[in-house]
């Protein structure tokens, strides 16, 4: 070590010395900053911790529904299952269970061929789902199904052809075909309607389906 640097200040001293400065001069700016920095940890944390119960009291309720739903059996146990899931949305609007409950109403509607009601369920259920969740694939087709129940064959059409835009469309090209198809024969739009047979038809690998899809080509001519 030279005289120069024994001389000058020591380096790691005047960066402590500085900092302190700094911190004196601007005090009270640095004690709101970390007021408002503990503030926001404090809030994310609970908020964390509200939304996690939020989410578990919520599933606990939905999983009871289904026990109960699943023991009274039907038709009693759709009427439970109805009810509980109604009074689930009603409790947790936001949470996950809440929008698969939406798809569980439609479904049970449905099943009741009280049409009104599962469109307006399904259709809750489309409005507030992932959009990668493959139960969009079904909930179309059950709305496409309940729309074609009311004779709302263009409504119906429409909701036939988006489930075949969902992620889950390839599970259910038969289905969807098939169910197009039948729309466009309602319509009296023989050509259409044979054409989606033949789609479903080079889909199925079912014998049944498959006879069953022959006879309708047969008698589309």
């Amino acid at each position: 070590m030279n005289k120069h640097e024994l001389e000058e200040p020591d380096k790691l001293q005047l960066f402590f010395f500085t900092i302190r400065a700094f911190a004196e001069r601007h005090r009270v700016r640095i004690y709101a900053a970390a007021g408002i920095f503990i503030l926001i940890v404090l809030l994310a944390g609970g908020w964390y911790l509200y939304q996690d119960h939020y989410e578990t009291s919520a599933g606990t309720l939905y999983n009871q529904i289904t026990d109960i739903a699943a023991k009274a059996g039907s038709p009693a146990g759709d009427e439970a299952a109805i009810k509980g899931y109604k009074d689930l949305i009603s409790r947790y609007p936001r949470s996950r269970v809440a929008v698969t409950a939406y798809y569980r109403l439609g479904n049970l509607y449905y099943g009741r061929h009280e049409h009104d009601a599962a469109i307006s369920a399904y259709q809750d259920f489309l409005r507030h789902a992932p959009a990668k969740s493959d139960l969009m694939t079904i909930a179309y087709i059950g709305l496409g199904a309940s729309q074609e129940e009311k004779k709302e064959l263009n409504k119906a059409l429409e909701s036939y052809e988006l489930a075949m835009k969902t992620p889950a469309a390839p599970l259910f090209e038969v289905l969807n075909y098939s169910s197009i198809a039948r729309i466009y024969e309602a319509k009296n739009e023989p050509t259409k309607a044979a054409e989606f047979y033949r789609k479903a038809l080079d889909k199925t690998t079912d014998p049944l389906m498959t006879l069953f899809l022959k006879r309708k080509l047969a008698f589309l001519g």
